[in-house]
């Protein structure tokens, strides 16, 4: 069992690694489609894959807010160079890159229900929904951090 921690440590450590620099060279580039194509695929994504209507509605609800509150004027020069739609869908699609592929019809685990400090708005969420808030913030945050000014 003391062997079993440092390596799993160590795997988490690994794979924190490994997303955050395909986060970070992900978060260079323009997307190449609008941020309601963006968005309209990330909810047919979050049903295909076992998030429910009322998951997919909480979870998109809140990214749209926290997208649209992007300034367009404190974009730097690589994001003015795609504009401020293109930043905001490129969220999405780094999103889309991070949190899947989490199969359709997983089931048990990610449908637990944990008691959190009332992240979004809510006090009890899933799983599933942490898992997407967790990689949507990494996103939104390696977006901030390469294509606006500090």
């Amino acid at each position: 069992m003391k062997r079993i921690r440092p390596s799993l440590a160590f795997t988490g450590l690994v794979l924190a690694l490994a997303c955050s620099s395909l986060t970070a060279y992900a978060a260079g580039k323009c997307s190449p489609i609008t941020y309601r194509e963006a968005r309209s695929a990330m909810s047919s994504r979050l049903l295909a894959t076992g998030y429910s209507r009322t998951q997919a509605d909480f979870l998109m609800r809140n990214a749209d807010r926290m997208t649209s509150a992007l300034p367009a004027t404190a974009l730097n020069d690589s994001g003015q160079a795609c504009g401020i739609d293109s930043v905001r869908a490129h969220v999405l699609g780094c999103l889309d890159r991070q949190l899947f592929p989490l199969g359709a019809g997983s089931s048990s685990p990610l449908d637990e229900t944990k008691q959190t400090k009332g992240f979004w708005g809510r006090k009890r969420l899933t799983v599933r929904e942490l898992l997407f808030i967790g990689h949507f913030h990494a996103c939104l945050g390696a977006a901030e951090e390469y294509l606006f000014r500090h």
